[in-house]
C-alpha cells in the first residue's frame, strides 16, 4: 500500500513539473511576443498576410492548373521533398506570415516574418542546432546579435534569423541588421477579413495602378481619372478546382461623371437570372442608362462627343428622330451579349423601360427610307421580325466600305434581344421560357457560388469560345489568367468603393502532352496522311516519304524504309493475317503505286510471299483496305480487289465515270428487330461526275435494288469524297453531302430519310462523318456543323481556318467517357479539336496537317489515348491525352 502511494506521489510530482515547465514554456514563447507586420517596412510595395502558410502550401500543391504552370517542375520538387513532410517542421509554420515586395531602394526585393508561436523559444538555440544540420546552399553566420543563416544561390542570398518570436527572412543584409528599428506600416486591411482568405494582400496605389494598366489602354484612362484613397485590399482563396480573387478599393474622382457612377450601390440584374444555360460566354453591364453612361464615358473620350453630334445629325435627316429618342428614351439600365451554344452569332439584350415609348420609336423608324421591318419569318411557330436596310442604302453605303446588319428581335418580357441569327434569337427565347437559365447549372454554381450577386458589370467567359480584353495583351498577368479555362468576373459599386471578385476555374484535364523523344526529323517530302497498326511492341506508323514507303516502330522509334516505290500509298492491311503473313497481331500494310503495283509487307517491309503484284491499273483515286482485301479502282470505272494470296479480282458493277475517292464499307450484323434486308458488307461509291449518283452494293460489287441515287434533288450536282456508311436504330444508312451543300441521308432501298435532304450553308469539300448520335460536317470557310438525324443544324465558325479535299473529321473519345470527341483538320498546319457541345478541347489546336492517327487508350489504363500527326515543317509529332 505505501508503495502505491509512493508511486502516485511520483506521478503527481511528475505531473506537475510537466505542468510547470510548460506553463513556462508557453508564458516563456509570449514574453516580447510582436505581430509579424511589424517586419514589413511602410515603403512594402505588396504586403501578404497569410494565416496559415502549411494549408496554403497544401493548397497551392492541390490546385489542378499547377499542372500547366512554368513552375510545375519546382512544386513537384517541394512536393516530394522529405524535410517539407516534417511534422514538426510542419507544425511550427502554422502561424501568421507576413510577406512584403520592397522597392529596391529599401534593400528590396523581398521580406518576410513567421509567427513561431509556442514555438518560439526553439529560435533560442538555432546556432545549436546549426551544427548539426546539412543543408545544401545553407550556411550558418555567427554575427553576433546579427548571427543568421544564409540561403545562398546563384542569383540572391536570403538572410535568414530570429527576431523575438519571429522568424525573419529578407533578401537585404542590411535590412536584417536593422530589423530592430523597422518602421512598420500602420495601414491594416479594413474592408476584407484576412481569416476569411488563404492569403490576404495589401496593394499599393502605385503598383495596382501599373499593373492593371499595362493590360489594356482603356483601363490607364480610367486609372488616370480616379484617386484610390487606400491601399487596394485583396483576398485569394485556393481549392483544387477553382481560384478566388476579391479586390476592394475606396476610390473617388474629381469628374462629377464618375462621382455619380462610383457613389451609387449595385444591385442585382435581372438579366443576370435570365442567362440562358446553353451559353458559353456572357457580359451584363448594369452601370447606369445610356445617358449616364455616355456622360461617363466623356471623360475618357472627349472626341466621343462630335461623333455623336454627326450621329445626331444623319439620325434626324434619316429616321426623323433625335438619338435621345431612338436610343435613350425606352432603354433601362442593363445591357449584356451572350452566346449560344453552336450559334455563331451573339444575342444583344437591352432592357426596355418604356414599352410604349419603344413601339413608337419602332413604328416612327419604320416608317423612314432607310428601316424596313420584314415580319414574314416564321420559326417553330413563332413570328421573328427583321430590321433591314434597304437594298438601295446598302449598295450606297458599299461605296465607303460600310455595311449594316439586318439583324431579327424579340420583346421577352421587359428585354429586347437582337441578333443575326434568327435561330439564335428563338434558342435564347425558349430557354428564358423554360427557365432553362445558366445560375441552375453546376457550372455556375461552381464558379458563382457563396458570392454575392450584386453587380455593375460582369462577365462570364470560356477561353475556349471568348477572350476577354484582359487577357489580350501579353503580359504577365494574362499568363498567368491564360492557364484557366473559364472564370467570371464582377466588379460593383458601394458608395465609393469599388468591389471586384474573380473566379477561375483550371482547364478540363483533357489536354495533351507531347512524347519525349518528339517530334522525330522525318527529312524527305513525307505525305499528311500517318496511318496506325499493331498495338503494344508491335505498333507501327506508317506514311510514305517522296519514293519511299516509311514504318516507324512506335516502341523504339526506329524507322524502316522502303524505297523504289515511285508514287505511292501505304495503309494497314486490315483483316489480313493468314499463312502468307505473320499473323492476325501482326501489323501488315499494302504499298500501291499509281501504275497498280501492289506489295503486302509485313512491319519490317518486308514483302509477303507472291507480291508484289503488277495490276497494270491506272489507279485513280487512294486505295481502300477492308476485311483482308484491298480494292483499286482505275480510270475506266472498274474497281479492282486483290487479296493477301495476290488473288485478283473485280466488282460486278462498272461505273460510267472514274471513282476518285475510295469505297467506303460497313459491316452489318442483322438482328431479329433489324430492317436491313441481310447481313454481311455494305459498299458505297461516288463516281464523280457532274450528274452525280452514288451507289451501294455489296462486297462484291453487286448493286443492292433501286441503286443508285442522286446527289442532289435537281438534275445536276457534284460532290467529293466517299458517302459514309452509317447505322441507326438498326437500319444501314448512306449520306452525303454536295458541294452546295445539300445533305442528303437514303436507306438501304435508296429512299431519302425525313427530313433529309438539309441544304447547309457552304461549299463543301469532304463528307460527313457519324460519330452515334450526330453527323459533323465542315465548309470551306471554316463552319463547323453538326446536324442530328431530325434535322436541326447547329454550327460553330472556325476563325482563320479553310477546308478543302485535304480536310479530315475524325470521330474519337479521347478521355474514355463513352461520348466521343471531334477533331478536324483543313488547309492550314492545324489540328481542331472539339466536344459534342462545340467546347474546344484544351491544348488544341495542335500543329498537325491531314489525316492524324489516333491511337485508343489500353484498358488496362496503362497507356492513355494518343495521336500521331505529320506537321508542315515535315516532323513526326506524339501527344499524349492527360
Amino acid at each position: 500500500m505505501g508503495v502505491m502511494k509512493k508511486t502516485i506521489k511520483i506521478i503527481v510530482i511528475a505531473a506537475c513539473v510537466l505542468a510547470a515547465i510548460c506553463l513556462a514554456w508557453v508564458i516563456f514563447s509570449l514574453i516580447g511576443r510582436v505581430n509579424p507586420s511589424a517586419l514589413i517596412p511602410r515603403s512594402a510595395i505588396v504586403r501578404v498576410s497569410v494565416s496559415n502558410p502549411v494549408r496554403l502550401f497544401d493548397a497551392v500543391l492541390a490546385h489542378e492548373s499547377i499542372e500547366e504552370n512554368p513552375a510545375a517542375p519546382l512544386f513537384h520538387a517541394l512536393k516530394e521533398n522529405p524535410l517539407l513532410k516534417n511534422r514538426l517542421l510542419r507544425f511550427t509554420a502554422r502561424g501568421n506570415m507576413e510577406l512584403a515586395l520592397l522597392p529596391s531602394g529599401d534593400g528590396g526585393p523581398l521580406a518576410a516574418a513567421l509567427d513561431m508561436g509556442l514555438c518560439a523559444p526553439l529560435l533560442r538555440i538555432l546556432p545549436v542546432v546549426s551544427a548539426f544540420m546539412s543543408i545544401p546552399n545553407l550556411y550558418y553566420v555567427q554575427a553576433g546579435k546579427n548571427s543568421r543563416f544564409e540561403f545562398r544561390t546563384a542569383d540572391m542570398t536570403l538572410y535568414i534569423g530570429p527576431h523575438r518570436n519571429l522568424l525573419f527572412i529578407t533578401a537585404s543584409s542590411a535590412l536584417y541588421e536593422s530589423r530592430s528599428s523597422i518602421s512598420p506600416s500602420d495601414e491594416s486591411f479594413s474592408i476584407i477579413k484576412p481569416s476569411s482568405y488563404d492569403a490576404a494582400i495589401l496593394f499599393s496605389n502605385e503598383f495596382i495602378g501599373s499593373v492593371l494598366a499595362e493590360q489594356n489602354t482603356g483601363i490607364a484612362a480610367i486609372i488616370h481619372n480616379i484617386n484610390f484613397d487606400s491601399k487596394v485590399e485583396a483576398g485569394l482563396s485556393v481549392h483544387p478546382k477553382k481560384l478566388e480573387l476579391h479586390l476592394a478599393a475606396p476610390v473617388s474622382s474629381g469628374e462629377p461623371a464618375l462621382t455619380r457612377l462610383l457613389g451609387q450601390r449595385s444591385g442585382v440584374p435581372a438579366m443576370a437570372e435570365r442567362i440562358p444555360a446553353a451559353a458559353q460566354y456572357a457580359t451584363i453591364l448594369s452601370a447606369g442608362t445610356l445617358q449616364e453612361l455616355y456622360q461617363t464615358a466623356l471623360v475618357f473620350s472627349p472626341g466621343l462627343d462630335d461623333t455623336l453630334k454627326t450621329a445626331e445629325t444623319s439620325s434626324r435627316l434619316i429616321l426623323g428622330l433625335t438619338l435621345s429618342d431612338l436610343l435613350f428614351s425606352w432603354s433601362g439600365k442593363e445591357f449584356a451579349v451572350f452566346g449560344m451554344e453552336g450559334r455563331p452569332h451573339p444575342v444583344y439584350a437591352i432592357q426596355i423601360n418604356d414599352e410604349n415609348k419603344r413601339k413608337q420609336v419602332f413604328d416612327k423608324a419604320f416608317r423612314s427610307i432607310a428601316l424596313n421591318e420584314d415580319v414574314r419569318l416564321n420559326l417553330d411557330g413563332t413570328r421573328i421580325p427583321r430590321i433591314e436596310v434597304p437594298e438601295f442604302l446598302q449598295k450606297l453605303l458599299q461605296k465607303w466600305d460600310l455595311f449594316l446588319p439586318s439583324p431579327y428581335y424579340i420583346v421577352q418580357k421587359d428585354f429586347l434581344l437582337v441578333s443575326e441569327s434568327a435561330e439564335a434569337l428563338l434558342s435564347a427565347v425558349r430557354a428564358m421560357q423554360r427557365n432553362d437559365v445558366l445560375p441552375k447549372t453546376a457550372v455556375w454554381k461552381n464558379i458563382a457560388g457563396g458570392k454575392s450577386t450584386a453587380s455593375a458589370f460582369s462577365l462570364y467567359y470560356s477561353l475556349d469560345r471568348s477572350m476577354p480584353f484582359f487577357l489580350r495583351q501579353n503580359t504577365s498577368l494574362s499568363g498567368f489568367l491564360s492557364l484557366y479555362r473559364q472564370g467570371l468576373a464582377r466588379m460593383s459599386f458601394n458608395k465609393g468603393v469599388v468591389d471586384i471578385s474573380l473566379s477561375l476555374v483550371p482547364g478540363s484535364g483533357s489536354g495533351v502532352t507531347l512524347v519525349n523523344g518528339y517530334p522525330l526529323d522525318i527529312g524527305g517530302r513525307p505525305s499528311n496522311r500517318i496511318y496506325g497498326a499493331g498495338s503494344g511492341e508491335n505498333g507501327r506508323i506508317f506514311f510514305s516519304s517522296g519514293g519511299s514507303a516509311i514504318a516507324v516502330n512506335i516502341a523504339d522509334n526506329t524507322i524502316q524504309e522502303l524505297s523504289g516505290q515511285g508514287t505511292h500509298w501505304i495503309i494497314p492491311a486490315d483483316g489480313t493475317g493468314g499463312k502468307n503473313t505473320r499473323g492476325a497481331s501482326a501489323p501488315n500494310a499494302w504499298i500501291v503505286s499509281d501504275r497498280g503495283r501492289v506489295t503486302l509487307v509485313d512491319a519490317d517491309l518486308e514483302p509477303a510471299q507472291g507480291f508484289p503484284v503488277l495490276t497494270g491499273l491506272r489507279i485513280s483515286a487512294p486505295p481502300a483496305a477492308y476485311e483482308g482485301r484491298l480494292y483499286l479502282c482505275d480510270e475506266e470505272g472498274n474497281v479492282h480487289t486483290v487479296d493477301e494470296n495476290g488473288e485478283q479480282g473485280v466488282w460486278e458493277t462498272t461505273f460510267a465515270a472514274a471513282v476518285r475517292s475510295p469505297p467506303s464499307f460497313l459491316t452489318v450484323t442483322a438482328k431479329k428487330s433489324s430492317k436491313p434486308a441481310q447481313s454481311g458488307i455494305y459498299a458505297a461509291v461516288y463516281p464523280k461526275s457532274f450528274f452525280g449518283e452514288i451507289w451501294l452494293l455489296d462486297a462484291d460489287g453487286k448493286a443492292f435494288p433501286n441503286w443508285p441515287a442522286p446527289i442532289s434533288d435537281t438534275t445536276a450536282g457534284i460532290g467529293f469524297g466517299s458517302p459514309l456508311l452509317f447505322t441507326h436504330n438498326d437500319r444501314a444508312l448512306v449520306a452525303f453531302v454536295n458541294q452546295a451543300g445539300q445533305l442528303l441521308i437514303y436507306d438501304e432501298n435508296a429512299e431519302p430519310v425525313p427530313p433529309f435532304p438539309v441544304s447547309l450553308n457552304g461549299v463543301f469539300y469532304i463528307q460527313p462523318v457519324f460519330d452515334g448520335k450526330f453527323l459533323w460536317l465542315a465548309a470551306a470557310d471554316g463552319s463547323f456543323f453538326r446536324v442530328d438525324l431530325d434535322g436541326e443544324v447547329l454550327y460553330q465558325h472556325i476563325a482563320g481556318f479553310s477546308v478543302m479535299e485535304e480536310g479530315y473529321i475524325t470521330i474519337f473519345d479521347c478521355d474514355g467517357d463513352k461520348v466521343p470527341e471531334v477533331f478536324i483538320t483543313g488547309e492550314g498546319n492545324a489540328l481542331h479539336a472539339y466536344t459534342r457541345n462545340f467546347r474546344s478541347l484544351e491544348g488544341f489546336p495542335l500543329p498537325v496537317w491531314g489525316k492524324a492517327l489516333f491511337v485508343p487508350a489500353q484498358d488496362s489504363g496503362s497507356k492513355k489515348a494518343e495521336i500521331f500527326g505529320m506537321g508542315m515543317d515535315r516532323r513526326l509529332y506524339r501527344w499524349q491525352f492527360k
